[in-house]
């Protein structure tokens, strides 16, 4: 419970992974799985396959239409794969992602195991730790624990 000790000592405060896994921060700079002109192609795309979709449904081809879903859906599979919260581009071979990744995991396999002794603080742990670049353990009143 390393990760987990550490935001249950701080509360609201946050807490980079890299910290959090005894790491130092990489240098920076990796480049981005999808850059400007792609996400323009991607969505260009999209456009014409909504179009392409309802033409399909109005003819009653549910063959084509079939097809536009099937493509539109596995370019939004690849637009999520290629951009974080809110929208931000992830960057190939980011240890910054690797590291977000591997926190998360970890605290779930925490809570886990917390969940089967005492499942009550594992609901609480539950909603109040956030996961993500930074991490924290917000409490929803003025907790302080001894770790």
């Amino acid at each position: 419970m390393w990760g987990t000790a550490a935001l249950l000592r701080s509360p609201g405060r946050e807490i980079h992974v890299f910290t959090l896994l005894g790491m130092p921060a990489p240098p920076s700079g990796a480049d981005i799985l999808l850059d400007e002109h792609a996400r323009a192609e991607y969505a260009t795309r999209l456009a014409e396959l909504e179009r392409d979709s309802a033409e399909a449904d109005a003819t009653g081809d549910e063959g084509r239409s079939e097809r536009a879903n099937a493509e539109r859906d596995a370019l939004v599979h690849e637009l999520g794969a290629a951009t974080g919260l809110g929208g931000r581009q992830r960057r190939l071979g980011d240890q910054t992602e690797r590291a977000r990744k591997t926190v998360g995991a970890r605290i779930r396999d925490a809570l886990a195991r917390i969940s089967r002794v005492h499942p009550l603080l594992a609901g609480h742990l539950r909603l109040t730790l956030r996961t993500g670049t930074t991490c924290a353990y917000v409490p929803p009143d003025e907790r302080r624990w001894q770790v």
